[in-house]
């Protein structure tokens, strides 16, 4: 199956919408553990990835990179699908090994439920080796950070945790991801300020 193909099984695209609307209802944990009340869904976090996936592609088209954004953006869409199964568990409660291991289970049982292209895009994603996967793992953070400088600007929680980690400001060599974080950290530190 292409991955412009439409499923060739309705009862079977049902039921992969039915299963990943879950992402809706599932809260992104790692800001339940600092207190925010009412955090955003997972799959809040994944619309916003793709907005933030957009600009980062508009802005490679224009420095004249070639690259592929329909692929980005299906990319984005996956890209925490597992999660349906797992729910969101937050870096600090990872490990070498557990990563490792969640990796391996994540890949099976969505082996199980995504049609082959969708999979593989998933795959892609996890290895972080092309230019659209690299937007996508850059794209997940720069969103990240942007809801911790909207919740800290709501009052919501003082997230330092956040912008002290630099594992959360990987712009996988990409300049307008890497000016995008220098900005949000320059925000915070206004925010903070005051």
């Amino acid at each position: 199956m292409s991955e412009t193909s439409p499923p060739s099984d309705p009862r079977a695209a049902i039921g992969l919408v039915q299963l990943l609307d879950r992402l809706a209802t599932l809260p992104r944990t790692g800001w339940l553990l600092r207190g925010v009340v009412d955090p955003e869904s997972i799959a809040e976090h994944t619309f916003g990835v793709c907005v933030v996936a957009t600009l980062l592609v508009d802005d490679l088209r224009a420095r004249g990179v070639a690259v592929d954004g329909e692929r980005v953006l299906r990319m984005a869409l996956v890209h925490d699908a597992a999660e349906v199964f797992t729910g969101d568990i937050p870096m600090p409660a990872k490990t070498e090994k557990l990563d490792a291991a969640l990796e391996e289970a994540e890949g099976a049982l969505l082996a199980q439920v995504l049609p082959a292209a969708q999979h593989a895009l998933w795959v892609e994603a996890e290895a972080g080796a092309t230019l659209e996967a690299r937007v996508v793992k850059a794209a997940d953070k720069v969103q990240m950070l942007v809801k911790a400088l909207t919740y800290e600007q709501q009052r919501r929680g003082r997230l330092d945790e956040f912008w002290t980690n630099t594992k959360n400001r990987r712009h996988m060599d990409l300049d307008f991801a890497r000016e995008l974080f220098d900005e949000l950290a320059r925000l915070a530190e206004i925010e903070r300020a005051r």
